[in-house]
């Protein structure tokens, strides 16, 4: 009898401890049942689990009416035997009621398993903020601009007369380049003016001698050259040099004499024994070497066939790049005046108004200009409220309507100010998405704060961003309230996403706001 009961005991205890093991819990969980129209929450799923079996979510999941703001990977803990496993969504919903969440359905292993039904209530928004005595609309003053000071006062005129110095030396350097004239020589003219020169050398040793003949050789070699005649004379030896001018004769390319040619000889000679025999030679037969090259270097541009012509082409030639380089020189001295003109007018520019808005002006950032330009600064509606802008506030064309208005120039930002009739039990937040779906804005995304103007004046700030269907883009939003008993003061502010230009200019004028006694 008692192994009877021991069994049975040994057996209850072996099916509690396989139930426990294979056990599998599944449940929801919301950070909050209630929320503001628009506002997120958090909502997880959590499967514990003694065992490993295969989770499978489904693929899309179904919370509608909500919408999924966010959604997590999978998170996987560990708690002694039990494995936890989390998934986490952020979810919204933009119409006030009382909603429910429909159970999930998810596999694990063979088994289907669902969540529980959770519901959530959607509120609206109460506006709560100040209220003021207010009055009419105050004259317009622009703000103050702190961007003028004695130095920027004092370096303009300096920066200016150095710019008209530099534009003065180069004027100067353009009148001398305007004063170059073309000259060209033939290489005939060349070795005669070499000439004249080397008559004027000092012999009085053997090292003048010699350095003598070697200009003498180098200048009837340098024209056998220029002229074409010879296109390697200088590379030549004496010897070498003869025998070339002997061929071109017999080929009648250029139609020396026997004579002459024996006259170079006779020089050559005589310039190879004074170099490097050091030979001693009178001043009789110096000059007549000095003679002799002159009629050598004659004779050779008289038997060369259309000589004249070949000159004339050639001075044509040298004359049209003489003329392109000092059109080039006149070009560059043009561009450095008009750099120089540009670079004093900016660095004027930039001690004038800044570094900032020269960039704007130059770089044409229409943001950036209208954030750094002179702002205005008024007072508005009969509650008083100061504030900044780009420009003033316009009333707007349609006769129906009081609004206050200002847009941009290239319609990205747009301001409105306007009054609206508080009446008991008002809904202020439905009635301005309201507005915003009449204007075809959709997936509109709400959020809302108060915010301290200072002097102890509060607002209530509604924002968040949209779609324009109207222009096919999302736009962000700024909506500021005050409460004045019977009476509303909004202030609208729709501007471009991730621009931060834009948001700065928000920003300044949410910062400008103030309520004037």
């Amino acid at each position: 009898m008692v192994n009877f009961f021991l069994k049975i005991v040994i057996c209850l205890f072996a099916f509690h401890l396989s139930y426990s093991q294979d056990s599998i819990v599944v449940k929801s969980v919301v950070d909050t049942t209630s929320i503001k129209v628009g506002e997120q929450f958090s909502y997880n799923i959590i499967i514990e689990s003694n065992s490993f079996q295969e989770i499978n979510f489904p693929e899309n999941f179904n919370f509608s009416p909500f919408t999924i703001a966010d959604q997590f990977p999978v998170d996987t803990n560990y708690l002694k035997s039990k494995k936890i496993i989390r998934k986490k969504f952020n979810l919204t919903h933009f119409d006030e009621g009382s909603y429910l969440i429909n159970p999930q359905e998810l596999s694990i292993g063979k088994k289907i398993y669902l969540t529980e039904k959770i519901d959530i209530d959607v509120i609206t928004i109460k506006v709560d903020t100040v209220s003021k005595r207010f009055f009419d609309i105050k004259e317009i003053k622009f703000a103050d601009n702190p961007n003028s000071s004695i130095f920027k006062i004092i370096v303009s005129p300096i920066l200016f007369l150095l710019g008209c110095l530099v534009l003065f030396l180069i004027y100067r350097s353009y009148k001398k380049l305007k004063s170059v004239e073309f000259i060209f020589q033939t290489p005939f003219e060349k070795a005669v003016l070499s000439l004249q020169e080397i008559e004027k050398s000092k012999l009085d040793n053997q090292k003048d001698l010699k350095e003598f003949y070697s200009r003498l050789i180098e200048i009837v070699k340098r024209y056998f050259e220029d002229d074409s005649i010879d296109p390697n004379a200088m590379e030549s030896t004496s010897n070498q040099l003869i025998n070339k001018l002997k061929l071109l004769k017999i080929s009648e390319k250029i139609n020396l004499s026997d004579n002459t040619i024996n006259s170079l000889f006779e020089v050559l000679k005589n310039s190879d024994l004074v170099k490097f025999a050091r030979l001693e030679i009178d001043q009789n037969t110096i000059n007549s070497d000095q003679i002799k090259i002159k009629e050598i270097i004659s004779s050779a541009k008289k038997s060369i066939p259309n000589n004249e012509q070949k000159d004339n082409e050639k001075r044509k030639q040298e004359e049209i790049k003489f003329l392109k380089k000092l059109k080039n020189k006149k070009i560059k001295y043009i561009l450095s005046s008009a750099l120089t003109v540009i670079l004093t007018i900016l660095s004027i520019v930039i001690f004038l108004l800044g570094i900032p808005k020269s960039i704007d002006s130059i770089t044409f950032n229409s943001d950036k200009k209208l954030l750094n330009q002179d702002w205005v600064e008024s007072v508005y509606t009969e509650f008083n409220l100061k504030l900044q802008s780009p420009d003033a506030f316009v009333r707007s064309s349609d006769s129906l309507s009081n609004n206050l208005n200002y847009i941009s120039k290239d319609g990205s930002i747009s301001l409105s100010l306007y009054v609206k009739t508080k009446t008991e039990n008002q809904d202020i937040l439905n009635e301005l998405l309201d507005e915003f779906k009449k204007r075809d804005f959709k997936n509109i995304i709400t959020k809302e704060e108060q915010v301290d103007i200072g002097n102890g004046n509060k607002a209530n700030k509604v924002f968040g961003s949209f779609d324009d269907n109207n222009i096919k883009t999302k736009k962000n939003y700024n909506i500021i309230i005050f409460d004045f008993n019977n009476k509303l003061l909004l202030l609208e502010m729709i501007y471009e996403i991730d621009n931060n230009i834009q948001s700065q200019i928000i920003d300044k004028i949410l910062t400008s706001l103030k309520f004037e006694k």
